[in-house]
């Protein structure tokens, strides 16, 4: 299967951010602005069990996306699962830890390309480097939102 991973470092305390990417409301916030990302059902902060259903448009195709986090330990880590969506299999863990400058915050992947017509297109390596400018993006945002290491 498939992998991807991204590692960033933010200035802030690891509960600070940690909180942050918990709240869905910031999702569409650090999300590229042509992925046209709402939420349609989503709790105010995640824990074990919650659910979110996404809409949005990627590569031309209206998507609904339906993930539930399936791993949550506070200020450490948590793990989210596409349960209705475009990917075979999507798994985004999202680990929180100290690190000299603030909060080291490492994203796995693990998914496999869409099926169907959309699969044709959407190889592996296709999404690779889909995720890497969706990641870049997210980490520009992330630094103007949160801080840049210096």
């Amino acid at each position: 299967m498939p992998r991807f991973e991204s590692v960033q470092v933010l200035p802030r305390p690891v509960e600070e951010v940690f909180d942050f990417f918990t709240r869905p409301a910031n999702l569409p916030r650090v999300s590229p602005p042509e992925l046209h990302l709402e939420i349609v059902e989503a709790p105010e902060r995640l824990a074990l069990g919650s659910r979110l259903v996404l809409k949005g448009r990627r590569w031309g195709v209206p998507q609904r996306v339906v993930s539930e986090v399936t791993a949550f330990e506070p200020n450490a880590a948590f793990t989210d699962e596409q349960r209705e969506g475009p990917f075979g299999k999507w798994v985004h863990t999202h680990r929180f830890e100290p690190a000299e400058g603030g909060t080291k915050v490492t994203d796995v992947i693990d998914y496999e390309p869409p099926r169907g017509l959309l699969g044709l297109v959407a190889n592996a390596a296709f999404i690779e480097r889909d995720l890497q400018g969706l990641f870049a993006y997210r980490r520009a945002r992330l630094e103007e939102l949160l801080g840049r290491v210096r």
